[in-house]
């Protein structure tokens, strides 16, 4: 029978690491464009139909050039993927006695580890190019991009398939602790 109570259970820190991972992504990317002097005319967050984010630049994407276009770009991902590295390195440690903050970890590690290397390997091409589009300011192709990131990403999936069985082989980590009257 459908629990919708187990369903809640994963749903929510799931979500909540979606908007942490989304916020962390394009809060750098403000950062990193005010640290390098240039004008950010707004950050529209979760305004767009897909609910995503935009930080929109003072400077036209045509009059764009130069590498610095690609530091504010691209650091972003780096960093968010950075952050998946180093949650799925110390997963030892983190891991506590409260199987919901372990789900909530579970689910970071998972989305800083993939949700970047996915979008500029495989997405971007469908979404307008976004932050791989930045390769233009400095005259290069987008292909080396894409193929640098689906090898990120596919490296990343084994890494989330090795979390993935850790985390069968202790159920009790991250699952909410059973009832005696639940089956």
């Amino acid at each position: 029978m459908f629990d919708i109570r187990k369903r809640l259970y994963f749903l929510l820190p799931a979500l909540l690491n979606v908007l942490l991972q989304h916020t962390v992504h394009e809060s750098i990317h403000y950062l990193v464009a005010r640290l390098l002097g240039e004008g950010v005319r707004e950050f529209r967050f979760l305004t767009n139909g897909w609910l995503t984010s935009q930080v929109i630049y003072a400077t036209p994407v045509a009059e764009r050039v130069g590498a610095h276009w690609l530091v504010i770009a691209w650091t972003p991902a780096v960093l968010t993927t950075i952050i998946g590295y180093a949650l799925y390195v110390t997963r030892h440690r983190w891991l506590t006695s409260i199987s919901l903050l372990n789900t909530g970890l579970w689910f970071a590690t998972v989305y800083f580890l993939v949700v970047d290397p996915l979008y500029f390997a495989v997405l971007s091409p469908f979404f307008g190019g976004g932050d791989v589009a930045a390769a233009a300011a400095v005259g290069w192709p987008r292909w080396p991009v894409h193929l640098l990131a689906g090898l990120v990403l596919l490296f990343n999936l084994r890494l989330v398939y090795r979390l993935r069985q850790e985390g069968k082989a202790q159920p009790e980590r991250y699952l909410p602790a059973r009832k005696p009257t639940d089956r």
